[in-house]
Formats: structure tokens, sequence, C-alpha cells
């Protein structure tokens, strides 16, 4: 018997924020995610992600499922918006909607408070006594309420996510229909150790899946995407790690962390080294059953697949550490095309080469002239400092 969505919730849900594995799988697990799809779906997540309030604390896209360890504010952080300045709440919903969109909102609050504004002068009341102003401020919290009730909500960010994704899948194929297998699986996660395995549980799936020989190498995952230099993976790992609870990721407080995402990044290396270890041929099957109960014995040849005990016993004496070109591969698949990588000195002299090209073609002209130099430190590199041309960009090129 399926149990209700509310009972899978954290006690006390509307003032207590909660951890939840989400699985959500493709009807008849066909394989339908290739790059294209997966580099679309990210996007989707982390602008849902933007809007609802959430926080991705790691993920992992595979061919024909997606995880997400996702934590869910306390719902009444939603309800503040209600009573946040008009440009709080107009820029969350930026995150999803058009600048028209907004614009035509922005006017019809400023609207209405004028209109308010100018009743209340000459005194005017409803039946009730109530004041223009009065009027006009429940007028607009019942409009904001109807994004509200979408924020802060399991069920809402990953009905969104999949449904926006069936829109543009349909759209990009020509096809009709529903993608995904029913509804999304969840299950409710304890902050500390069960967060841990659950996050390199998921972080693993392309290793045990046989498609990379590390996570780092798989470009849709959160450790690789942390590891890439992106704050927002970085954030939710440490939270995984060290337990930052329900914090807004606000700029400010990514920088501050970078430090801590460093000492926190050879933890939780070790961590998947540990879980990643690929089960012996020749376990007995009644251990083997114990640890994937329930499941065929093809899967169960299937979790066979991850590190070898010699790697994970590497990873283990080195700390967790990457060696400065590891570090280097990691971030070069998320650079732009065409990038160019070397001393702060080497950059700029071809950058003023792309500069003085752009000035003489007509299909080039302006697009490099608001900058004076094109060099961009690669960041969290240790030793020698490296420049690149172009800034950290979520578009791989391998």
């Amino acid at each position: 018997m399926r149990m209700k969505r509310k009972l899978k919730l954290i006690p006390g849900f509307e003032e207590r924020a909660g951890v939840y594995h989400v699985v959500a799988r493709t009807v008849w697990k066909t394989f339908l995610f290739e790059e294209a799809e997966k580099e679309y779906l990210r996007m989707m997540m982390r602008q849902y992600e933007a809007f609802c309030g959430v926080r991705v604390l790691t993920y992992c896209l595979m061919s024909n499922h997606f995880h997400i360890l996702l934590e869910v504010p306390p719902k009444q952080d939603a309800e503040r918006l209600l009573d946040a300045p008009d440009e709080v709440f107009l820029k969350r919903l930026s995150h999803i909607y058009s600048e028209d969109f907004i614009d035509e909102m922005r006017a019809v609050f400023e609207g209405s408070r004028a209109d308010a504004v100018e009743a209340d002068k000459h005194g005017a009341t409803n039946d009730n006594g109530v004041s223009a102003g009065e009027l006009s401020d429940t007028y607009i919290r019942d409009i904001k309420s109807r994004y509200t009730k979408r924020m802060c909500d399991l069920s809402e960010y990953v009905k969104a996510i999949k449904q926006r994704f069936t829109q543009w899948y349909n759209t990009e194929k020509g096809t009709k229909g529903t993608l995904w297998e029913g509804r999304f699986k969840s299950e409710l996660v304890q902050s500390g150790y069960a967060a841990q395995t659950v996050a390199a549980y998921i972080d693993l799936n392309p290793l045990r899946a046989g498609m990379v020989d590390d996570p780092r190498h798989y470009r849709w995952c959160g450790y690789a995407e942390a590891l890439a230099g992106v704050k927002e993976a970085q954030l939710g790992l440490l939270t995984v790690m060290e337990g930052v609870e329900n914090v807004v990721p606000n700029m400010e407080l990514l920088c501050l962390l970078s430090k801590s995402w460093k000492e926190v990044c050879d933890r939780y290396r070790m961590v998947l080294a540990v879980d990643g270890v690929a089960l012996e041929q020749d376990v007995d099957e009644k251990v083997c059953h114990a640890i994937v109960s329930g499941e065929k014995k093809a899967v169960r040849r299937k979790k066979s697949k991850g590190f070898s005990r010699e790697e994970s016993e590497k990873i283990l004496l080195a700390g967790g550490k990457l060696s400065r070109a590891e570090l280097l591969r990691c971030r070069v698949r998320y650079f732009s095309d065409g990038v160019v990588l070397g001393s702060k000195d080497f950059v700029n002299s071809f950058y003023k080469q792309l500069k003085k090209f752009s000035q003489n073609s007509p299909n080039y002209q302006g697009q490099y002239e608001k900058r004076e130099e094109g060099a961009r430190k690669v960041k969290h590199m240790e030793g020698e400092p490296l420049f690149s041309m172009r800034n950290l960009q979520n578009k791989a090129i391998e």
C-alpha cells in the first residue's frame, strides 16, 4: 500500500527542515537522458531549487533515472515571503519567470498600492470599515500566496522539474505523453551519518554502473560539480558533512565556506572510497543477500562494480587529497570551448590578439571590447596559479 506523501515528511515540517532522498525513473526505464537531456535537467533542477527555496545537497542524473538528496526548509520560510518587500518576492520568481512577467507583476503591485494611497486620502472604506490600504495588502498577499504555496515543498519541487522537462523533451523530439514511471519515490533521511551514506550512494551511481572508474569523472553528479568549483554544489556537500542546516546560500556565505570546502572535500572522498569498494565476486551468497536483500542475482552482479580494494586504500592513505593535475582535470571538463590556459601574461597576450582581431572583423566587433584583461584565475588550485580566458562554466566539453 502506498503511503501518503505527507506522512513521509519530517514531523513538524511546517517549522523544521527535512532531508529527503528522491528517485524518479523514466517510463519502462527507457534510456532517454543523453548529454543534452542531462544538461537541461540539471539546469531545471538548479532553477527550481532557487525558486522553491529548497537545497540540492547532491544529485546524480543517470540515463533512465535521477537521484537528488534534497533539504526542504520549513514551510513557514515560504510564508514569510508574503510579508517580504515586493522586490525580494519578485527576485525569487525571476529564477523561473521571464522579465516581462516580472515587470507586469511589479506594475500590478505598484498600481494597487498607488490606488489605495489615493483612496485613503479621502478616507474611503468598505462596508466593514476596512481601509483601501488594508484591502490592497490583502489583494497583493493573495497574489503572492499562489506562488509561495509552491515553495519549500518536496512534492511541488519534484513535480515542477519533471513537468518542465517533459514539456521541453516533447517539444524537442516531436513526441507526446508522459516520460515518467508514475510518481517519484522519496525517503526521509536523518542528517549526519545517514545523510553522508545516502550522499555517497548517490554520487557512486555512475561508478557502480560501470560508466566511469571514479565519480569525479562523471560530470552529472554533485561531487564532480563541486570539484569543478560550483559553489552551490560545494555548499550542498558541506551541509552533508558538517551539518550546516537551513542556511540561505548567499554568495557571501559561499565565499566564507570556501576554506571549509577544501577541508571537507578530502573527508568526503574518503567516504566515497570506503562505500564505493566493489563487492567481491566470490562473496558468500548469504552475505550478498544481506547486503542487497530482495534484489535479483543480475542486479547483485551489477553492484559488484566499484573501486578495487587497492584503489580504495590508496585514496585513504592519501587522506582523500587529489593532486593538482587531478583537480585541474576535474575543472577542465567545465571550461567553455576555446579556453586558453596558462600564466596570467600568457592568457592576456592571447586575449589582446583576439581583441585586435575583433576590431577588424564584422562578425566579432564589440565581443572583446568591455574587458581590458582576459585572464581569469582558476580557483581552488594549489601551487603555482593558473589562469584561463573565461570563467568556469557549467558546459562540459568532453
